[in-house]
């Protein structure tokens, strides 16, 4: 499951390439945007390039362009990736503070959720259990809660994932 390019009217998702990096800090590297991410810290370039590769290594990576005025605003990617459970995860996604609250991060969704299930009757999302602003913008798309577990790599920390399937989705 490999995309191009998708769009539609407010929304590029251009895919991620290494030469980017920089174009993308500059976006990421407002500290406040990762306040309540498990990697808090990710406004630091040697954080950031650690999320950057991991992005690169992913099933699809993607810049989030606002088509409006054609500027970077963010990445998200799909990963983890089973042909065989007919499953892929969207996620790692951050958008610029300017765009939080809206209908942007509902329309990236939409445009990513309607491609995968081109492929997949399911897609999950993993979120941080303390990261309330990322919960809520899953809920808004219809993504409920389907487990709790503890973070990997994490003594204190609790993962949640949400879950989207085919039949539920509305596009």
């Amino acid at each position: 499951m490999v995309f191009g390019q998708l769009e539609n009217d407010t929304v590029l998702l251009q895919p991620l390439v290494a030469e980017d990096f920089d174009r993308l800090f500059a976006v990421a590297s407002d500290k406040e945007i990762w306040e309540q991410h498990p990697k808090f810290d990710r406004y630091k370039r040697e954080e950031f390039e650690n999320y950057f590769n991991s992005l690169l290594q992913s099933n699809q990576a993607y810049l989030i362009i606002d088509k409006a005025n054609e500027e970077i605003v963010g990445a998200t990617c799909f990963y983890e990736y089973s042909e065989a459970q007919k499953l892929v995860a969207i996620g790692f996604t951050f958008l610029a503070k300017a765009y939080w609250g809206g209908s942007f991060n509902f329309q990236v969704k939409n445009l990513m959720l309607t491609s995968a299930f081109q492929y997949v009757d399911t897609v999950i999302f993993h979120v941080r259990k303390g990261n309330l602003r990322s919960q809520k913008a899953l809920e808004k798309i219809g993504a409920k809660l389907s487990k709790e577990y503890p973070e990997p790599n994490s003594a204190t920390g609790i993962r949640l994932e949400f879950k989207i399937k085919k039949s539920d989705f509305v596009n």
